[in-house]
């Protein structure tokens, strides 16, 4: 599994880390995933970790019908999205823009230290988490 989720329980932020080589039929499995561990741990946050993406063979229709289906966490919550490299960033703007999702709800950041400071994130501490 090219993935795994984290949570820092002071902080209340869901972390998935991305690694390796990300194809399309995993989009959705992440996506279900996350719904999965919203329900459980009712997260204030979430962020998506791309950063040791080496290859994304995900295609741009997939991105897009994902960005279409229900966002994987409430409204409310504040969510970014990790993305170093420029065809990842772009992946990843397409993503927020086709949902229409707010910069109040998602962000694209370069680095996960951007994403938890936007949180105002104190001392966070990860653990990581079984997986469904």
């Amino acid at each position: 599994m090219p993935y795994h989720f984290e949570f820092d329980a002071g902080n209340r932020i869901l972390l998935v880390v991305l690694e390796g080589e990300i194809r399309d039929h995993e989009i959705q499995n992440i996506n279900d995933e996350i719904r999965a561990h919203v329900n459980k741990l009712n997260p204030s946050a979430g962020i998506s970790d791309l950063s040791t993406v080496t290859t994304f063979n995900v295609a741009g229709d997939t991105m897009r019908e994902a960005a279409l289906r229900p966002a994987p966490y409430p409204e409310q919550t504040l969510r970014f999205i990790v993305a170093p490299r420029d065809d990842l960033f772009g992946m990843a703007r397409m993503y927020e823009i086709v949902g229409d999702r707010t910069p109040a709800q998602l962000q694209v950041v370069r680095s996960r230290e951007k994403a938890l400071a936007a949180l105002g994130a104190q001392n966070p501490k990860f653990e990581r988490l079984d997986s469904h």
